[in-house]
């Protein structure tokens, strides 16, 4: 009888690691596009059918992903029907725009049949796909970008940002499920032993510290662009956007005090990270205003900012993070992040989706580095200890 090996909790491999972080990087990023494609149809930001398709790619790309371990057919098949359910999507909207209420509910019931649909496949090609559970997930998660929609619909922006973390959340747990849908697979019937000499694994609630101190760069990312969003177009409070932005750097010194311990550093990290979110409130105030002189020398804090905030990051893992790395990769979101206001300023919104694109790319390639120096960390640890 083969035997059905869940993620140990005291024992995940770098390479499941790997399947989880990869499964919730794309429900993020599939996520953060389908707000912008709402976005863009109910303000006029962007190009609605540019956006729709970069949203197919994150479902290609991701199929590309997983056809190794599901099989081409399988894969396709599940791309397939993910595209179904953002056309579905799409064609609720459409309807919403043109005052057809009695197409809108029709379009709620054909969108909830492909989310059940939808689970009914990864339970038919998996069978550690928990088909109840995952008609719940996709339930859950179409029917929050309804109510983004709706919210978008009425200008009632104010309701959003609590809205924007309730995603956030269920995309990180349909992130997790699906990574252990797959492993589940993949692992069924091999005998493992985890406490044999030179296996390199990490606990289930350490898999989950270093999710929380990665997603930094996801997090920044997206409520950067929401509080451009609210400052150049007012979409949204700008003050409560400016908040909800404020406390990402908190929230990330907090995960990794969870991780290193209180470590004197900290307390000028955060101010680092607080100066940061400052500077770009006065970037864009200076850009609304037309002063140039302003700008650039907004400009130049923020790169001796970026200088600041490399050395107190490299400092807590020197042996896998260098300073030089760092300020190169912060110089280069710096500069993507200039591009992303001017864009939001001259209106140029073609151009303003690309950089978001890069963003994202910059914010997973920080993330995969991030990770591996905490493993790499855990890993120098366990050595110590034995």
């Amino acid at each position: 009888m083969l035997a059905k090996n869940k993620f140990n909790e005291q024992c995940i491999t770098p390479g499941q690691i790997d399947l989880i972080t990869n499964a919730r990087a794309f429900f993020r990023r599939f996520s953060g596009w389908i707000r912008a494609y709402i976005v863009s149809r109910y303000t006029g930001v962007g190009t609605p059918e540019e956006i729709f398709g970069r949203i197919y790619l994150e479902t290609s790309n991701f199929g590309d992903m997983i056809r190794f371990t599901l099989g081409f057919n399988d894969a396709i098949g599940f791309t397939q029907r993910m595209n179904q359910i953002i056309s579905g999507l799409r064609d609720i909207i459409d309807t919403q725009l043109a005052g057809n209420s009695q197409g809108v509910q029709e379009g709620v019931n054909r969108l909830y049949q492909s989310a059940d649909d939808t689970a009914s496949f990864l339970a038919s090609i998996n069978p550690y796909f928990n088909e109840a559970e995952w008609k719940n997930l996709l339930r859950t998660y179409m029917q929050y970008n309804l109510e983004t929609a709706n919210l978008f619909s009425s200008g009632q922006y104010n309701k959003e940002i609590d809205l924007v973390d309730r995603i956030t959340d269920l995309t990180d747990q349909m992130g997790y499920s699906f990574a252990q849908s797959i492993n589940d697979y993949i692992t069924s019937g091999l005998q493992t032993n985890p406490t044999q000499e030179g296996v390199q694994c990490v606990t289930l609630e350490q898999v989950n510290e270093i999710y929380r101190i990665r997603t930094i760069w996801f997090d920044l990312t997206n409520w950067t662009r929401n509080y451009m969003l609210s400052k150049f177009k007012g979409i949204g409070d700008e003050n409560d956007v400016h908040a909800r932005l404020q406390q990402v750097p908190a929230e990330f010194i907090n995960a990794l005090r969870q991780f290193f311990g209180d470590l004197p550093i900290f307390e000028s990290y955060q101010q680092a990270l607080n100066e940061y979110v400052n500077l770009i409130d006065s970037l864009t105030t200076a850009m609304m205003e037309g002063n140039t002189d302003e700008v650039n020398r907004t400009v130049k804090q923020l790169y001796r900012n970026a200088d600041e905030r490399a050395a107190a990051f490299s400092s807590l893992n020197p042996t896998y993070w260098s300073q030089s790395e760092a300020q190169t990769r912060l110089y280069n979101n710096i500069r993507t992040t200039i591009d992303e206001a001017f864009s939001f300023s001259t209106g140029d919104y073609a151009r303003n989706l690309d950089i978001y694109s890069a963003l994202l790319d910059q914010a997973e390639s920080l993330s995969d580095d991030i990770s591996g120096g905490l493993i790499g960390y855990l890993n120098d640890q366990r050595i110590r200890s034995l």
